[in-house]
């Protein structure tokens, strides 16, 4: 539930607005989203704003878009008249200070970027994620780039430059420069430059961005540096892409050092992404770099697998426990589905439904589809997830006795299927499993942070978790490196 009044209340407490009023709106793409109108102080800083509403609001309050009034229209009686707000894409979004368009190729991209956001002005500073660009409006930017300019740009690079001017730029050096490789960073994503302290870096799991970090990273100190590391988003960039732990930690230290060669580096990782930061420092060690912290988010290890004999007789013993593992796991599976049917038997029968005719069209399709793999829409998330889960199988953890500090959400869900909106069963972490680590660690510190798995970060329980891993990071830097040899 959106609380609107409870979002202006928090703006006025800013000293950076005389007036504000927040609206839900459609845009011309028909997606609906929140949208502040202000009237700004002599002092205003939309940075500064935006920090102060992440550290007291849940990230899905703060509005995407912001457009600054010199006055707030009023009813007869003195209101404000929300009727005669202006449309969100008649007027100019607060972003960077405006700086128009300076070549031919520039004034082609804010063409296309105004078309495709909706709005009416872009600069060639303004970041393409905070007009209210996401991952398929970037898959729908590459496309309309290419044919409209007969240009191929990398969907990486979007993500890496979220700017006309630094897009064009790299594109521009890489003509000149094709093989310079600093031009050629693929997965090294800068989310808060600047500072002196030892830069953070953060792998991503399996199909994420670093957009999940965008707003985390803002908690952490001003002086913090924090460099996102995730899997292709471009299926050219997927062929070439190594499929273990190992090769991807070597991949990611190779732009690493290329961007930082000297170090120190403070790793950390989110689900599957542990074990590359894992891997990663390893790697680290053994060339003489020093790794100041190793961080896990919500990396959970599983327990290790008993090893069975082949049936024979004189391990008959084994059936029952056998047939006690396979009826559990049936038996989850009725009372869950169950579980569904009663609280939410209309999404439950719609699935069902759903994952039947799933089935028929690709017995139907299944001597049709040619060999070469299609990367549609968002589907390249997956399949970056498919390879990270395939690496993650065939990883056996070396043992080098490190500090690391765990950092577990306090809530896991089970899912029937989250795309169709069917809802969930809760889980819990048992504290053997919490303490897996410590096999790989001669230190073990254990924090449980509010939220599920992929919501820790979001600004509404990330404040608590973003001071416990700053005070890390200080400290870190000082007494706890991790020795080189």
């Amino acid at each position: 539930r959106i609380e609107l009044g409870e979002i202006e209340n928090v703006l006025q407490e800013t000293g950076l607005v005389k007036q504000s009023v927040v609206l839900a709106r459609e845009d011309k793409r028909g997606e609906k989203g929140l949208i502040g109108y202000i009237v700004p102080e002599s002092n205003f800083d939309k940075q500064v704003m935006l920090a102060q509403l992440n550290k007291t609001l849940p990230s899905y309050m703060v509005p995407a878009l912001w457009m600054q009034l010199e006055s707030l229209p009023l009813t007869p009686n003195g209101k404000i008249d929300k009727k005669a707000l202006p449309d969100p894409d008649a007027s100019e979004l607060i972003s960077n200070e405006y700086v128009a368009p300076r070549n031919d190729v520039e004034t082609k991209l804010a063409a296309i970027w105004q078309e495709l956001l909706q709005v009416e002005r872009v600069g060639v500073h303004d970041n393409f994620f905070e007009l209210g660009g996401h991952s398929l409006l970037v898959m729908r930017l590459i496309g309309v780039i290419r044919k409209e300019m007969g240009v191929d740009i990398p969907i990486s690079d979007v993500f890496i430059y979220p700017t006309i001017a630094g897009l064009n730029s790299n594109y521009l050096e890489k003509i000149k420069n094709p093989s310079l490789q600093q031009v050629n960073i693929k997965y090294l994503v800068t989310v808060k430059k600047g500072g002196n302290k030892v830069p953070l870096y953060i792998m991503a799991g399996g199909g994420g961005t670093f957009l999940r970090f965008k707003e985390f990273s803002a908690l952490l100190d001003p002086d913090q540096p924090v460099f996102v590391f995730q899997a292709p988003v471009d299926a050219e960039d997927l062929k070439d892409f190594p499929t273990t732990i190992e090769g991807i930690a070597k991949k990611f230290i190779d732009e690493m050092v290329l961007h930082n060669p000297a170090g120190p580096y403070a790793l950390s990782g989110h689900c599957l992404g542990g074990f590359i930061a894992y891997e990663m420092t390893r790697q680290l060690e053994e060339m003489g770099k020093k790794v100041t912290l190793l961080a896990m988010f919500d990396t959970i290890l599983e327990e290790k697998n008993i090893t069975r004999e082949p049936a024979a007789f004189n391990n008959f013993y084994q059936i029952p426990l056998g047939i006690k593992h396979v009826s559990s796991k049936i038996l989850f599976k009725v009372n869950f589905e169950t579980f569904l049917i009663r609280k939410h038997t209309r999404q439950a029968i719609r699935y069902k439904v759903d994952s039947l005719k799933s089935v028929f069209v690709k017995l139907k399709n299944k001597n049709v589809q040619n060999s070469t793999t299609q990367y549609d829409g968002l589907k390249i998330f997956d399949v970056s997830s498919a390879v990270y889960v395939a690496a993650y199988k065939n990883y056996d953890l070396i043992p080098y006795h490190r500090k690391i500090v765990a950092f577990y959400a306090k809530e896991h869900y089970v899912f029937l299927d989250r795309n169709k909106n069917v809802e969930y069963k809760k889980l819990s972490l048992s504290e053997n499993t919490k303490n897996l680590w410590k096999e790989y660690a001669t230190d073990l510190v254990i924090y449980e942070i509010k939220g599920e798995h992929s919501e820790i970060f979001d600004p509404v329980q990330g404040n608590e978790f973003a001071r416990l891993l700053q005070d890390h990071l200080d400290r870190s830097a000082i007494y706890d490196t991790i020795p080189s040899h």
